[in-house]
């Protein structure tokens, strides 16, 4: 009994990293996004991108909608989709739902007898507003509400997100400022109010002159008061898209603490390494990412469907 209540707590954990509840709020939303480490926090046009900066919305898709698949370890399942459309007078919209569902697990006595099943899951339903500040300088402001439940019990919580976006078209460059998951739970697990993975982001983009390239460079966890100023700094997420044609690229991504949180002993493998390809023709966009977290534990799968409406 103690070792299953110990799992579901790990696994509704989702990176079984910190002290706050929802941590399955810092996995990747979406195939591409997750291909770059997350660390695309400026020029992007992906329909995700407002749930990591809620001012990407105004560089986003007009009028567009993705569907995505989670294939996370141990055969856990989770699906999202993001919407994103833009109204001329009164700006940027975009909406977005995600689910992980950890599966159903036996119930046992203290004596080992089994007496039925019973399932966990988490879900969030995030809305967005974007608009410019002056040529060039966005802003943005998601509302999320997120709900989280373990067999007979349930928790939920009411979450802001805060973006901001400065973009540089003659450099082909770009900077993004986030503030995700400031807010507070509504209902606790056992009546104990947690804290929600509070996260301050800094990011910036640079499509390279010469080549068919764009990089992303992101520090993450800067609002994290467990760690030092030089574990702040290591925190970083760097990821390259290869633009090989207008069809076809390839990304790269690594999560530079992921990787030190990630291996285990002494050993050092792929651990935060993710990679993916995107493929566009007949008016769909497919995106597949893979994300490493070490030979021993496994990675996670995701697949992209994109379109316009």
């Amino acid at each position: 009994m103690k070792s299953i209540c110990f799992a579901v707590i790990l696994l509704v954990a989702g990176t079984a990293t910190g002290q706050s509840v929802y941590q399955f709020l810092d996995l990747d939303a979406s195939a591409r996004e997750a291909s770059l480490a997350g660390s695309a926090l400026a020029r992007t046009d992906d329909p995700s991108a407002f749930y990591y900066n809620p001012a990407l919305t105004v560089s986003s898709q007009d009028r567009a909608v993705t569907f995505g698949y989670l294939k996370h370890i141990l055969d856990f399942n989770g699906g999202y989709v993001f919407s994103t459309f833009h109204l001329k007078k009164e700006g940027y919209f975009g909406v977005g739902i995600g689910y992980l569902n950890y599966g159903s697990f036996e119930k046992t006595d203290g004596a080992g007898n089994q007496y039925g099943t019973f399932s966990a899951g988490d879900a969030f339903l995030a809305l967005n507003y974007s608009n410019y500040l002056a040529k060039d300088f966005s802003y943005g402001v998601n509302v999320k509400g997120i709900f989280s439940s373990i067999d007979i019990y349930s928790s939920s919580a009411l979450a802001l997100d805060f973006g901001l976006y400065y973009d540089f078209p003659d450099n082909l460059m770009g900077i993004g400022f986030s503030v995700v998951n400031a807010g507070r739970q509504l209902s606790y697990y056992d009546g104990v109010r947690e804290p929600l993975p509070f996260d301050v982001r800094l990011g910036i983009s640079k499509q390279l002159e010469h080549l068919p390239l764009i990089m992303n460079l992101a520090f993450q966890r800067l609002g994290d008061p467990e760690l030092s100023f030089t574990d702040k700094l290591r925190s970083f997420v760097i990821g390259g898209e290869f633009l090989l044609s207008d069809n076809f690229h390839v990304r790269i991504g690594y999560n530079n603490l992921g990787h030190q949180q990630m291996k285990i002993g002494l050993s050092s493998g792929i651990e935060g390494l993710s990679f993916g390809m995107g493929l566009k023709f007949f008016g769909y966009g497919f995106d597949y990412s893979y994300s490493s977290w070490g030979p021993k534990i496994g990675g996670l799968h995701r697949i992209n469907v994109t379109t316009s409406f």
